[in-house]
């Protein structure tokens, strides 16, 4: 699990950061889901023919459906610790494959700018979703805080001590997507004024 939390700290720190401010006992099954992510992130990001990307993607998915009801997972580090830290969860295999529809999206290349968004929108919601069964809270908030994170919106209700790592990562979405609005260039990822900002919102549920 060193590994993979070595791995999102490199790829996406933030996300790093929100699982140390999880219990103990649910940072490996988070860095887990988002290192699974972001994995699944860096196809759509970096490859240059988009039917490279969707047949990577499309490998991804059906490896992931394949963990419901395997005896053993793949020789590959994100499936291996799926396996070990999610399904024993109740994160099922489907649930996981479902994250790869986001990230396909990227790739189709002939959405509309609103289209666009609401994929994005609903793949935050869906990773949340599941960072907030791990962490014990109310998923419907949790998904709530996943559209905060990706695309800026904002949400209802009082964040329970369980869903704030979440929170912590939702506050920088909806600054950034404010920056953007305002032509303002977001801030570096995982700089100072970012992780104070996080551990504010951690601290006191704002």
């Amino acid at each position: 699990m060193t590994g993979l939390a070595n791995e999102l700290r490199a790829r996406e720190r933030e996300l790093w950061l929100a699982t140390l401010y999880a219990p103990e006992a649910v940072r490996p099954a988070l860095v887990a889901l988002f290192a699974l992510d972001r994995v699944l992130a860096e196809v759509a990001e970096t490859v240059s023919d988009p039917m490279v990307g969707a047949i990577r993607l499309a490998w991804w998915r059906d490896a992931l459906l394949a963990l419901d009801g395997a005896a053993k997972a793949p020789d590959e580090p994100h499936l291996q610790a799926a396996a070990a830290f999610l399904l024993p969860q109740g994160l099922g295999g489907a649930e996981l494959a479902a994250l790869e529809e986001r990230w396909g999206c990227r790739l189709a290349g002939d959405l509309d700018a609103d289209a666009e968004r609401a994929a994005e929108a609903e793949g935050g919601a869906r990773l949340f979703a599941l960072a907030g069964r791990l962490l014990g809270g109310d998923e419907t908030l949790a998904a709530a805080l996943g559209r905060g994170w990706a695309v800026g919106e904002l949400w209802q209700g009082r964040v329970s001590a369980a869903l704030r790592p979440l929170l912590g990562l939702a506050v920088l979405g909806v600054r950034d997507a404010r920056d953007a609005a305002a032509g303002r260039a977001r801030a570096a990822r995982g700089g100072a004024g970012r992780q104070l900002r996080m551990l504010w919102a951690v601290a006191s549920g704002r």
